[in-house]
């Protein structure tokens, strides 16, 4: 009679086991790399955009190395409100973009109001003045274009490009990773990078 009791309890907590653990199979599979369009957390799209771009823009900001203006910080930051998957190429042409969620925009402006004021823009000649025959962007600022994030197995690649003036620009592309309890994190960069 105790053996059967002893069973039943140990049969009893198997099955709260396993119906507890059932609701866990929103990870992937164990070696699956997680992709943009199934992010590992249960964010919304919007977020998971928002959360990278924040990552990319604190970087390239606070990196002087990779945005080539060394000792200087911006405090006026324009970003172009539609994504180039060109951004990266000092020859590309910008012909088809992809417009940034207006929630990632509102989250972004939020997330990096304590290093600049972010100002989302639809046309780059609405913040570039001519000073002596060169363009250059109004308010002491830095104009930036920003590529779609795009999935590279258990990475996501962005490209961006950082313009002050004619000759202040940065093009590059950076490599980001989903750490566990961290989010997407910048772990460095890919390909080449220019700069004027």
């Amino acid at each position: 009679m105790q053996r059967a009791l002893v069973t039943t309890a140990a049969a009893i907590i198997l099955t709260a086991l396993a119906v507890s653990t059932a609701g866990c199979g929103d990870s992937p599979a164990a070696g699956a790399p997680p992709t943009a369009h199934a992010p590992t957390t249960n964010k919304p799209a919007a977020v998971t955009e928002a959360d990278v771009y924040v990552q990319v823009l604190r970087r390239y900001l606070s990196t002087p190395a990779e945005n080539s203006f060394p000792g200087q910080a911006f405090k006026t930051v324009y970003v172009l409100n539609r994504a180039y998957p060109d951004a990266a190429d000092p020859n590309g042409t910008h012909r088809r973009g992809t417009p940034i969620a207006l929630q990632a925009q509102h989250q972004v402006t939020a997330a990096l109001a304590e290093i600049a004021h972010v100002i989302f823009i639809a046309d780059r000649g609405s913040v570039i003045e001519a000073r002596g025959g060169c363009g250059q962007v109004k308010n002491g600022g830095i104009l930036i274009t920003l590529g779609p994030p795009v999935s590279q197995g258990h990475e996501m690649q962005v490209a961006i490009n950082g313009f002050v003036a004619c000759l202040g620009a940065t093009w590059l592309t950076y490599v980001l990773q989903d750490q566990p309890g961290a989010g997407w994190r910048v772990t460095g960069t890919t390909g080449s990078m220019a700069i004027a």
